[in-house]
């Protein structure tokens, strides 16, 4: 009988490898072309993914296999293999190009968004941080599509077969109804499963690692009271920042005119006119839906303006590139966007080694430094996944200190957070108003409106109801609307 196991396994094990990188190749070309926004890239890659998915294999490869024959062998010579591995590479690119593509559309919006509001370009993020998260994403996807390339490249064996091999190959196979003897293919299903097996089990151990960082010692999300506890040494420098004792930040000011923004034909802001003065905090607060966060996603052109102008130091934001405005004007999402695959100090870093082009030693030690201000520098080296709600929080407002920023715009930043620890995130919020810091925060938090803002804005429907200093908001409102919300919050 013809062995099996001399003949197949060692280059099905090359044609499966082969083929799954010129697939990875492919299938990441399909992918960028499907998700782009030009019809005419993403037609070529529906029309080729729809027909290497919908052949079976076997026709694929015997197409490629019997229609390129004779090139094949004057090339190549009568080995099989290197025309199975195009095939084999065809197959692979199809399925490899979805798995791709479902990859990197399953990672948060909130991914991009932090990374533009980091002042990353569209090209810039993608590369750094969506692509990497989803091809990590879909790394066991990948393996699996590997073991079923180390499958399939066992038919290019046998369908490459010349006709005296066939005829020997049958002789055997009679032979082994007659006696019995399976030998041969079960040493080639041993030798499968020694390569897929493991295979698994490592790529699974990679993709933890990978998601979770380095497990060492106090890994673990921090108790509330330890977070408590972190919080309130990040908060001992305030008292010291009222005696200048605190480097003091820079802060620039904001003067918004007549804006309006629309989502289609829904006018979400009608006419804003507001002025922020350098160095002072103002506070945003109003019902759900009121336009509140669109506001803030205005002031560093997260989203653009249908009209008006907002300028910034005197200088309109609109003649700006985003990506030079986003260095001034920082800004923390409500849901942290973290980057999950950095560690904290790598999320701080990140921007300032891309972006800045700091030297990483540079870039470490200012890193460091800000993470020592919001009270996790003992926890530099921990991922996300490792950390709590407000120690993510705190990461977050840390990663837009690293930048140095005129402005920093908070959205809803403690509604995602437990109730003890809000008044700690917040406290850390009022030392960085306290040191020269221009925020604008949109919140739900009336105490600490009232006790930190300097300015505090009431929207409703788009517009701007009332503003003034927390006094006149809070103890003399004069509009109805006000009125009538103060009452249900308060």
């Amino acid at each position: 009988m013809l062995d099996i196991a001399d003949h197949d396994p060692d280059n099905a094990g090359t044609a499966a490898a082969a083929s799954t990188v010129l697939g990875v190749v492919i299938g990441m070309v399909l992918a960028v072309m499907g998700i782009s926004q030009s019809r005419w890239l993403r037609l070529p890659a529906r029309i080729y993914t729809d027909i290497f998915r919908g052949l079976p294999a076997i026709v694929t490869i015997l197409i490629i296999g019997q229609g390129f024959a004779r090139m094949g062998r004057e090339i190549f010579g009568p080995s099989p293999f290197p025309l199975g591995i195009l095939a084999l590479s065809l197959i692979a690119g199809a399925y490899i190009g979805e798995i791709f593509r479902s990859g990197i559309q399953s990672v948060e919006r909130g991914q991009m968004e932090a990374c533009r509001a980091l002042s990353m370009s569209y090209g810039q993020g993608m590369r750094l941080i969506v692509i990497p998260q989803g091809v990590r994403r879909v790394l066991p996807a990948l393996v699996n599509q590997f073991i079923g390339n180390v499958k399939d490249s066992s038919l290019v064996y046998f369908l490459g077969l010349l006709a005296s091999e066939r005829e020997i190959f049958r002789v055997g196979q009679d032979q082994a109804v007659v006696t019995g003897n399976l030998s041969p293919l079960l040493l080639a299903g041993v030798f499968y499963l020694v390569i897929t097996v493991p295979l698994t089990h490592f790529v699974n151990f990679i993709d933890t690692r990978l998601r979770m960082g380095k497990q060492g010692r106090g890994s673990g999300a921090a108790s509330g009271l330890i977070e408590v506890g972190e919080l309130q040494a990040a908060a001992g420098p305030a008292v010291g920042a009222a005696d200048g004792n605190a480097q003091r930040f820079r802060g620039g000011a904001l003067n918004i005119r007549n804006l309006s923004m629309a989502y289609g034909e829904l006018d979400v802001l009608k006419g804003i006119d507001l002025d922020i003065a350098a160095g002072t905090v103002t506070c945003i607060i109003g019902p759900s839906g009121s336009g509140k966060s669109t506001l803030l996603r205005c002031l560093n052109r997260l989203v653009e303006p249908k009209g008006g102008d907002i300028l910034l130091d005197g200088d309109s934001i609109l003649a700006m590139k985003p990506e030079r405005l986003r260095r001034r004007v920082g800004m923390v999402f409500q849901h942290f966007n973290l980057f999950p695959d950095h560690t904290a100090l790598e999320n701080v870093m990140l921007s300032l080694t891309k972006i800045k082009k700091m030297p990483r030693r540079e870039a470490q030690r200012i890193a460091e430094a800000r993470l020592a201000e919001v009270g996790l520098a003992a926890r530099r080296d921990h991922r996300p996944a490792g950390l709590s709600g407000g120690q993510q929080q705190r990461v977050a407002i840390a990663r837009a200190l690293g930048m140095d920023p005129e402005v920093i715009l908070f959205d809803e930043v403690t509604s995602a957070l437990d109730p003890e620890l809000v008044k700690g995130v917040l406290d850390l919020m009022a030392t960085l108003g306290r040191r020269g810091m221009t925020m604008a925060v949109v919140t739900h938090e009336m105490g600490f409106a009232r006790r930190v803002a300097d300015q505090v804005v009431f929207m409703d429907e788009g517009r701007i109801v009332e503003a003034g200093c927390p006094e006149q908001i809070f103890d003399n409102p004069r509009s109805e609307r006000l009125q009538r919300f103060l009452a249900e919050v308060l």
